[in-house]
């Protein structure tokens, strides 16, 4: 269970593309977690990593690359 609530942590709910996204914006993760945004000098974050390369079409949706693995943050 935990391998796929990480892996659906990585996959938005809807299809956005880079031009899509804004700085500060909240995604709805398939896992029901959300991932906060951030665009700085056209490159965008989540949780730490940086966008290598987006807006990939695919035949399901949208990939876009990012630097790290994305981790749901700790409990606080």
């Amino acid at each position: 269970a935990k391998l796929r609530d990480i892996l659906e942590y990585h996959v938005a709910v809807g299809t956005y593309r880079a031009d899509m996204l804004r700085d500060g914006q909240t995604l709805n993760m398939a896992n029901s977690g959300n991932v906060k945004l951030s665009v700085k000098n056209g490159k965008i974050m989540l949780n730490g990593a940086a966008t290598v390369v987006g807006s990939v079409p695919a035949s399901n949706g949208i990939v876009h690359v990012v630097d790290a693995g994305v981790l749901r943050p700790a409990a606080k």
